[in-house]
């Protein structure tokens, strides 16, 4: 698929604060606008549609190849917080991108008795 041209009107602050973020990350402002824009809107694949949301139980993650089992298919994974995996709890899938699912440990709340 072809790419598409867009030109865009930004305030100077604006462009510069996206500028210093983009070099910061060493990349172009431009590929760092349309990495944001990509991670902000949604697409409407199979795992945005039934995965996103679901719990697994750590116990489906792999750590030593990186790969969690969701429904029966192997995901690669970034874990939130950057935190090794505690096989006893559960982790929900919040992102979804491309093969690439982004989880979290859930949090379990204190009841009150």
């Amino acid at each position: 698929m072809a790419d598409k041209m867009v030109a865009l009107r930004l305030d100077t602050d604006l462009y510069d604060r996206i500028a210093e973020d983009a070099s910061r990350e060493n990349r172009s402002v431009n590929n760092y606008i349309v990495t944001k824009l990509s991670d902000a809107v949604p697409t409407n694949n199979l795992e945005q549609r039934q995965i996103v949301g679901s719990v697994v139980r750590g116990d489906k993650i792999n750590m030593a190849n990186d790969l969690v089992e969701v429904k029966g298919i192997y995901y690669r994974y970034d874990l939130m917080a950057n935190d090794a995996v505690n096989k006893e709890k559960n982790y929900q899938i919040i992102k979804a991108k491309g093969n690439i699912l982004t989880i979290q440990e859930v949090k379990e709340e204190k009841r009150a008795d």
